[in-house]
Parts: structure tokens; C-alpha cells; sequence
């Protein structure tokens, strides 16, 4: 079997050698590559790290990533090469993952309270020498833990941060009575040690910069009161916010700071690496509330036209399988004509509907475009549209094939 003509990058066998550089000679354009196809562009790729890991390290301000966007060793090395501080992940499955790739600081933002996960912490702590970290926002989380880790005796003990949470939104204390009761329940554990505070002020959608500013001020206001007290162990102090959408906002609400104890301020963007052409291009602060550079969009969906069987309808054969569609349905961006190498813009060109396999695209009658011509679409979340693909071809700007990047879903 020629492994050029069958192979396929979603889905492909995980357990497969296959090694792609520029020396492969595949190009896009040219039809080498099964369709449909997700790319990824590496100079928007390379660009987006740039702008958003100089700009923080300008700052003093440290990044953990969050990867569950990615689930990518490829892209997670790349991060913490240009100075990521840690990894940031949903769920004990996700770290188990991460930790394989050989990440030695992992934040686990979200609370573990099953037995499971939690005999894994301690297995961790006492075979390794990772930085863990996860979040309490309740007394009863924090006695699941405690008893879970006082069961297995681990030789060190568990990093927690407090999360701090909002009405109506996920996790998180919402009142100060209960981060009391929480606080409480670690000061008294043998096995748990308070590292800081944690909240999440994404959940906040509407772009309402005023509500999350309060939000952040309330943070930060427990912050330095625990601060205070002399209640974090050890001698730095985290305080993590900040997803894609806000991170400004974190950096100009997060201080002063007046302590002996070393503040170390995280955020945690996971989106910035690909970006995208929907929600994360109109809520990004990088080059519109910040003077730096816009992030770019990374990356696209590449399909092929299978049937034109109306005159304003052509039908493209990728789909729900293939693409996100939770925010926003994908943007047609460029075409590429049958046995032409040539890209031109998608005008006047809308998705209106998806199948598991087949995208709708509405398209003026005067425009030719028809079966084996190529079109590509511009994606908004990438989150859920990582998990989609094995395999992901890194392409030049013409192009070119110069490598690849995998998931671990």
C-alpha cells in the first residue's frame, strides 16, 4: 500500500511511524492530500506565540496554557519552549496525557473529587517530582481530596487554589462565607497545601468589560486578604485568571501588590496558538484594546466540491465530523480551481447548513465552481476543532507540507 496515496490524517492510526517534513514534497494544491483536510498554518502559528508570550513576558506576567484546546505534544513543546511556566488542563484524563508528554507543571483548573483521579494525584506526588495543581471551592471537595490522598499517604502534599466563581456561571465559591469554610477545611488538612487563588472570568460572554472588571477586583481583593493571613504556604503566591478573551483585563486589575510573599500572576490562554476566524477574532484584545499585533488564524478546512445540483448550491464534502459549529458556522474563505495552484477569495460565498459529512454553500449563479474544484473554510472555536483530527498537516504559506501536528483526545 503507497502510504502517499491512502494516507489520511483524521483518524489515521495513532501507532503508525509517520514522518512528515519539507522534505515530503506534499502540497496542498497540488492534490496531495485526501479531502477533506484540516491545515495548519505555521508562520500564523509562530506569529501568535510571538505576539502574546513577548507581550506577558514584558509584563512579568506568567502563562500556562490551556491545552485541552490542543491536546497537542507538538504545540505544547513549542509553548513551553517560548517560555510557557506550566500547562493548564480540564481534567485528571487530560493531565494523565500531558504528564506522559513530560510536563512538569500542570494546573488542573477544575475541582477532583472522584476516586480515581484523585489515587492518580497521589501516585503522582509520590512517584514524581511534577508541580500539580487543582481547585476547591467547597469544604465537601476538600474533604473528598483530603480523604482520598490521606488513603494512599503520598510523600508530598497536594498544591490546591482556591477558585473563586460568579452567579450563574461554573465552579467556584460565590460568597465569602463559603471561601471561609473552604479555607478553613485546607488549613486543617495534613495532605493538602494552599497555593493561591484561581477564577475564570470567560464564562462572562458578552463582552461586558465593566462586569468583568468587578469580577476581577473581587479576586483580587481575596487574594490579598489571604495574602494577609499568612495562609499560603510556601513562598509564592498564585493568582490565576484570564482565558483568551480578557487576559488584558487580568494584567491591569491584578495589583498592587504589596507583600513579602513573590506574586506570581498566571493566565491561562489556550486559544491564542491557532486563534480563528469567528468568536476569538472579535473578542481578542491583541491588536484591538492592546497596541500589539492581531493574532492570526491558523487554522482551515479544506474540501472539495462534489456536486453542484442547483445553481446557487454547491455541496463540499466536509462536515459536522470535520468542523466546529457549537459558535458559529464555518466562513468560506478562499477556492482553488480544479488542477490550479492558484488561490483566489471566496466572495459572496456562505455555509448555510451541515450534514455529518456535507457543507451547504450558497453561491452566486454567475460563479464557476463546480465538482473537483477546491474550498476552504475559516473555523470559530477551536476547541472543537482539535478533537476532531488524529492529525493535523502543518502548511507553509503556498502551501507546502512541512510537518505535522497530533491530538490526544
Amino acid at each position: 500500500m503507497s502510504l502517499r496515496a491512502d494516507w489520511r490524517h483524521k483518524g489515521f492510526p495513532s501507532d503508525l511511524p509517520i514522518e512528515i517534513t519539507e522534505e515530503t514534497g506534499w502540497n496542498l494544491l497540488r492534490g496531495d492530500l485526501l479531502m477533506p483536510c484540516l491545515v495548519m498554518k505555521r508562520s500564523a502559528v509562530a506569529h501568535n506565540i510571538a505576539v502574546v508570550h513577548r507581550y506577558l513576558e514584558q509584563l512579568g506576567v506568567s502563562i500556562s496554557p490551556h491545552v485541552k484546546t490542543t491536546m497537542s505534544p507538538e504545540l505544547i513543546e513549542w509553548q513551553l519552549a517560548e517560555g510557557a511556566w506550566g500547562v493548564t488542563v480540564a481534567n485528571v484524563g487530560q493531565a494523565r496525557v500531558v504528564a506522559h508528554f513530560g510536563c512538569e507543571r500542570i494546573l488542573i483548573a477544575n475541582e477532583v473529587v472522584d476516586p480515581v483521579g484523585i489515587a492518580w494525584l497521589a501516585e503522582m506526588l509520590d512517584t514524581t517530582a511534577v508541580d500539580l495543581m487543582v481547585l476547591v471551592d467547597s469544604p465537601e471537595a476538600v474533604q473528598l481530596l483530603d480523604e482520598g490522598l490521606k488513603r494512599r499517604s503520598p510523600s508530598r502534599p497536594m498544591r490546591v487554589l482556591l477558585e473563586i466563581g460568579l452567579m450563574g456561571g461554573r465552579s467556584g465559591c460565590r460568597r465569602r462565607d463559603r471561601c471561609e469554610e473552604t479555607l478553613a477545611a485546607v488549613a486543617a488538612s495534613t495532605v493538602l497545601e494552599l497555593a493561591g487563588v484561581e477564577a475564570y472570568e470567560g464564562i462572562i460572554h458578552d463582552s461586558d468589560l465593566d462586569a468583568v472588571d468587578r469580577f476581577l477586583d473581587q479576586v483580587w481583593e481575596i487574594a490579598v486578604e489571604i495574602d494577609g493571613r499568612g495562609l499560603v504556604t510556601g513562598s509564592e503566591f498564585v493568582v490565576s485568571a484570564g482565558g483568551s478573551s480578557f487576559p488584558d483585563r487580568v494584567i491591569q486589575r491584578f495589583g498592587p501588590w504589596e507583600s513579602e510573599t513573590e506574586l506570581r500572576i498566571v493566565v491561562r490562554s489556550g486559544c491564542y496558538v491557532t486563534h480563528d476566524h469567528g468568536m476569538y477574532q472579535e473578542v481578542s484584545p491583541f491588536g484591538s484594546r492592546l497596541s500589539t499585533p492581531a493574532l492570526l488564524p491558523a487554522l482551515e478546512i479544506w474540501g472539495v466540491v462534489v456536486s453542484r445540483p442547483e445553481p446557487d448550491l454547491c455541496i463540499v464534502n466536509f462536515g459536522k465530523r470535520d468542523v466546529a459549529y457549537d459558535l458559529s458556522l464555518p466562513q468560506p474563505i478562499l477556492i482553488s480551481r480544479r488542477g490550479s495552484a492558484e488561490v483566489l477569495a471566496a466572495e459572496d460565498l456562505a455555509i448555510f447548513d451541515l450534514n455529518d459529512q456535507h457543507a451547504y454553500v450558497r453561491v452566486p449563479d454567475t460563479l464557476h465552481l463546480g465538482p473537483g474544484d477546491l474550498l476552504a473554510a475559516g473555523l470559530s472555536h477551536p476547541c472543537t476543532v482539535f478533537d476532531k483530527w488524529r492529525m493535523i498537516p502543518m502548511v507553509d504559506d503556498d502551501y507546502e507540507v512541512v510537518g505535522a501536528v497530533s491530538t490526544y483526545f
